[in-house]
């Protein structure tokens, strides 16, 4: 018998199935929605993940403590530098006696620690004073350094003058130690005035 021709409900128009192509279905051999099975991490697993992040950490942790210590050490020795050359050049510019001394900051405005021959720890703060009498006390005070960070130890002594010419005088010289955990730097100075940073706990040159 001949083929009947394919009939669509009232209102609607037949469409042909395209050739090769195939219906979709989502339903599995037993007519059930076909789901993408997922799997976690096991025990095991999860364990091998936490032994290697706790091995990274134990690797990565010392180096970074190292890192910030160079940081602070650095730091430190660049502030305190920065003030004896700013000490040294304002008491030459200005034909004056300038002093950079360690800072007693419970007076106002700050004033120099009672003056020794002691060597002592700079960490709690500095100023750099010019001895000029025709000026007030506050007037006097040209540059305050605040107490450095708890971890640093910087010490040498109580005080330095630069004299009109940008010479020290009138202190024993001590080179300047400085240590912040397991990195250290040494501030060699000189009478010329002249001062240098060098890495390590060293003897400096005379």
């Amino acid at each position: 018998m001949p083929a009947k021709p394919l009939t669509s409900p009232p209102g609607q128009t037949a469409h042909a199935a395209r050739p090769g192509t195939q219906a979709c279905s989502n339903a599995g051999a037993n007519g059930a929605p076909n789901m993408r099975a997922q799997r976690g991490l096991t025990l095991a697993e999860l364990m091998v993940v936490v032994s290697i992040a706790a091995i990274m950490l134990g690797i990565g942790i010392p180096s970074f403590q190292a890192m910030v210590a160079q940081n602070r050490a650095t730091s430190a020795a660049n502030q305190l530098q920065s003030s004896l050359q700013f000490a040294r050049s304002t008491a030459v510019a200005q034909g004056r006696t300038v002093t950079i001394c360690v800072a007693n900051f419970a007076t106002t405005p700050a004033s120099c620690t009672v003056n020794s021959n002691d060597v002592v720890n700079w960490q709690v703060g500095w100023i750099v004073r010019l001895d000029n009498p025709d000026l007030t006390p506050a007037e006097r005070v040209l540059r305050e350094q605040r107490p450095l960070h708890q971890s640093i130890t910087l010490t040498g002594s109580p005080q330095l003058r630069y004299s009109s010419t940008g010479t020290l005088t009138g202190q024993p010289l001590v080179d300047f130690s400085l240590s912040v955990s397991e990195s250290d730097r040494t501030i060699c100075m000189w009478l010329s005035g002249s001062s240098r940073i060098i890495p390590g706990d060293v003897e400096c040159e005379n």
